[in-house]
């Protein structure tokens, strides 16, 4: 799977160690947080996918210690992502007040609004603040309880039917 993310040069550093095994013991997250251009490139991989005709879904995952700094940008970014193969999960993680991230993630009913008025097609975020969950695998948990949901909408809407399995994979009947 191919993955690109717009990085800074520290965290292109810290990202080449992960993808060699190494770890990192000391990482110091800052502000501004600014969630609109990294979903926008999100939402540009998805689209090209779907220029290509390629049956790929994204999920992007963001951790945030902060409380997000262009709310309206990241919920026009969201609302034009709406019709893309694409979920986006957000972990929050201290003890920043959160609420904000709480309006991205549609679960009241009301899907997001962008600034020209624009509705979203559906729901695609989740946001789950790590200190109301606590444990990593109920963090994961949580984090993984809506994604099925989020795929089939998008499938259902597109009429995206699962392809048939093909017969090397299909299982033995062999008595």
């Amino acid at each position: 799977m191919e993955v690109q993310v717009p990085l800074r040069l520290k965290e292109l550093k810290a990202s080449w160690l992960l993808m060699r095994g190494l770890s990192i013991h000391n990482v110091a997250l800052a502000g501004p947080t600014l969630f609109g251009p990294v979903i926008n490139t999100a939402a540009q991989i998805a689209g090209r996918s779907v220029s290509y005709n390629s049956n790929k879904y994204f999920v992007f995952l963001i951790i945030t210690d902060g409380v997000i700094t262009d709310l309206q940008e990241t919920k026009d970014a969201l609302v034009r992502a709406s019709n893309l193969p694409l979920s986006i999960l957000i972990v929050g993680v201290g003890g920043a007040d959160f609420r904000e991230m709480e309006v991205l993630d549609a679960d009241n009913g009301r899907r997001l609004e962008s600034s020209t008025g624009r509705v979203a097609t559906r729901d695609i975020v989740l946001f789950v603040p790590m200190r109301e969950v606590g444990r990593l695998i109920s963090v994961v948990q949580a984090l993984l309880e809506e994604l099925p949901g989020q795929f089939l909408t998008y499938t259902r809407s597109r009429d995206i039917k699962p392809s048939p399995l093909h017969a090397s994979l299909k299982p033995s009947t062999s008595a």
